[in-house]
């Protein structure tokens, strides 16, 4: 797909945009020009309109009512402010569900999913498709030409909550999916190792979702099913913006994505991307120590799904949100600090959920730019000095985020792969994931995060953390990089599995064992209160001679004469077996290297092992809580800094011109930045 951004009406110059979910319908009219006014008051100069409005727009089959939503399309133009129309096909209305019960989705018991809440569809459904394309097209054709709407927002974060459904409308997509894919049941059988527990499928019409059975589904019939439902939604995805695309070819159409810690099992985002004219994403912040981190984590990887052109942050929170066990609400100066943290990882738009905090409803104690108090309030305060800064910063629009020298690779194959058991439950895909992120961030180093199948290649130094699903073509493309001169760092959890999820025999990590010169016989689990002993080999400047390992330990020899050993396991470890072995490796492989951690160290000593596979220079205890991103331009750079501790400050020198800082100060040529402090600093190049 063509990469288009939405463009300024009236003719004015691109900005940043600014704004956010907006719901007039919740409200009485004479509310609607008093939003006007606050929006203005806060720089917001762009609203979604329509999300869940499917009932209202439509409140009969084929009864449509334009009418409240022109009102305010025009009132919001009239001000200035540009329209994000959703097609209001993110849920299906109660009309809809009782003359058509079959469009409900089923859980794995074979429950239905009843009305009443949201996102209650089946994908695969041609019922709902032929309903939910159908208003695409009375969408597309009444907003055609009307110069408010910049952008088409298709449904609504797909997947969060229906991204899994076990009906018979699936089991025939599902059964279709798996007969392109494997061509014949020779081939299925052969990938689902038919011949265990007595899985051998004769017809494909014994296919049946992964539904709830003793014992657990077949875990490659699991893969293959997450698969599918990511690709059913996009088809879904793919049929509404086709429609939007030839009725009104100049406006862009995108989504929201979801690349966020707490949501399970998604869609995969970097097959996503490509279909989108922009990409979007949500991202609701954690309330703990991974706040920021987590944050940068899901805004890099947003970035990598975008190929670095610039995307759209579509939602994000004021304060707290209403759905975990503890809403926590967000420190003074973290609404302006977050925003710049998606900003730095290319954001050009910043917007939130919602505008107007509900009155009534399941999301009415979820935080909003005005909440219930109103605008004599620090949040509304809060966010009128956001729009401020955004206003302030527009010259960065439409720069790039500066290339890291590493990049990080991000599988939504191995997430999944691990979700169907491999050594502890205690072991998370992402979580492993994030453990190395944060590792770069705390060595000084921000990388870059990209798919599997994008051109790693490219980047000095490439690492796959726990990327336990590698296929053979990945193997090819990782010698062929370290024989021409790359960095591959691979870690423990890596290369175990194929794409049918079959494990690969003669010992691991599979595919990257001649590039790494090493041999695992076996992955050990360490107990929640164990710690692995490590000696670090040689004379390492600046490095710790002891570390610790927890959560996994392999059991691991060199194959290589080639093979340098980092670090090996002290004689005290508990596993008896694993004891004087080596557990960090780097292997000399053609003009390049190839490293292999074996063991998950601790935090303190993961930034060390960073630090050594990089040859980077040690780090002051400021510089590790000190992150830096920059963005860049022909001519400008624009270096985004961050106080990632919770309890420090950070003085750092300025070398250029301070556009904004958020809980700093600066004095003369320095800047101090407070616990939560940024700032975005431009430098001529």
């Amino acid at each position: 797909m063509e990469y288009r951004w939405p463009r300024a009406i009236h003719g004015n110059t691109n900005k940043i945009w600014f704004g956010g979910d907006y719901n007039p319908e919740q409200w009485p009219e004479e509310v609607w020009k008093d939003d006007i006014r606050l929006m203005k008051k806060a720089n917001v100069n762009i609203v979604t309109l329509g999300v869940f409005a499917w009932a209202l727009i439509e409140p009969e089959e084929n009864v449509y009512d334009f009418s409240w939503l022109d009102r305010i399309v025009g009132m919001l133009y009239e001000n200035g402010i540009s329209v994000d129309m959703a097609t209001a096909t993110a849920t299906p209305p109660r009309w809809l569900t009782q003359a058509h019960p079959e469009i409900l989705p089923k859980d794995e018991k074979g429950c239905v999913i009843w009305p009443g809440g949201r996102q209650h569809f089946r994908p695969t459904s041609p019922v709902f498709r032929k309903y939910a394309l159908n208003l695409t097209r009375k969408m597309a054709g009444h907003f055609k030409g009307n110069p408010a709407i910049v952008s088409w927002h298709v449904s609504n974060e797909f997947g969060c909550h229906n991204v899994f459904d076990y009906s018979d409308d699936a089991a025939a997509a599902f059964r279709s999916y798996l007969k392109d894919k494997y061509g014949t049941l020779e081939r299925l059988n052969e990938a689902w190792n038919g011949a265990f527990w007595s899985q051998k499928v004769t017809d494909w019409d014994q296919i049946i979702p992964p539904r709830q059975c003793y014992a657990g589904s077949n875990p490659t019939e699991m893969v293959d099913f997450k698969r599918f439902s990511s690709e059913a939604l996009l088809s879904l995805y793919k049929a509404e913006a086709g429609i939007l695309h030839e009725i009104t070819p100049d406006i862009p159409v995108t989504t929201n994505l979801m690349v966020i810690e707490n949501h399970t099992d998604p869609v995969d985002c970097f097959k996503w991307g490509p279909a989108l004219d922009f990409v979007s994403n949500d991202h609701y912040y954690l309330p703990d120590d991974r706040h920021l981190d987590e944050m940068l984590m899901s805004a890099a990887i947003v970035s990598g799904i975008a190929q670095k052109k610039p995307w759209f942050l579509m939602e994000n929170s004021t304060s707290s949100v209403n759905w975990r066990p503890v809403n926590v609400r967000k420190q003074p100066g973290e609404i302006i600090r977050d925003a710049l943290a998606h900003m730095a990882n290319g954001a050009d738009a910043v917007c939130f959920f919602q505008w107007r905090q509900s009155q009534a409803g399941a999301e009415k104690f979820h935080s909003s730019m005005v909440p219930h108090a109103g605008e004599n309030t620090k949040i509304f305060r809060e966010v009128c000095k956001l729009g401020e800064i955004l206003h302030d910063l527009s010259e960065v629009q439409g720069s790039q985020v500066k290339k890291s020298p590493i990049a990080l690779v991000y599988d939504y194959d191995s997430w999944w792969a691990y979700e169907n058991g491999l050594l502890t439950k205690n072991f998370n895909y992402r979580a492993e994931f994030y453990h190395w992120f944060r590792a770069c961030l705390d060595a000084g180093i921000y990388p870059d995060i990209v798919g599997k199948h994008d051109h790693w290649e490219d980047w000095e130094t490439v690492m796959f953390p726990a990327t336990v699903m590698i296929d053979r073509k990945t193997e090819a493309r990782a010698e062929k990089y370290a024989a021409e001169g790359g960095n591959l760092i691979v870690t423990y959890g890596s290369g175990i599995v194929d794409e049918d999820d079959h494990a690969y025999l003669g010992g691991y990590p599979g595919p990257f064992r001649r590039v790494c010169g090493i041999r695992v016989e076996e992955f050990c689990a360490v107990s929640e209160n164990d710690k692995v002993p490590i000696k670090v080999e040689g004379k390492i400047p600046c490095a710790a001679h002891h570390w610790n390992g927890v959560l996994w330990a392999d059991d691991l020899s060199c194959a290589s004469d080639s093979c340098q050993v980092i670090a090996s396991i002290e004689d005290t470890a508990a596993d008896r077996g694993l004891r004087l072995q080596p557990i960090i490796t780097k292997n000399r492989y053609g003009k390049g290297t190839a490293s292999y951690i074996g063991v998950k160290l601790v935090r303190s000593d993961a930034l060390q092992m960073i630090r050594i596979l990089l040859e980077s220079d040690d780090v002051t205890n400021e510089q590790k809580y000190l992150t830096e991103i920059v963005r860049e331009n022909s001519d400008k750079e624009y270096h985004f800094l961050f106080n990632r501790s919770s309890d420090k400050d950070i003085t750092v020198p300025v070398h250029g011109k301070v556009l904004c800082c958020v809980n700093g100060e600066e004095k003369e040529d320095v800047l101090t930045l407070n616990s939560s402090g940024a700032a975005v600093i431009c430098r001529q190049k």
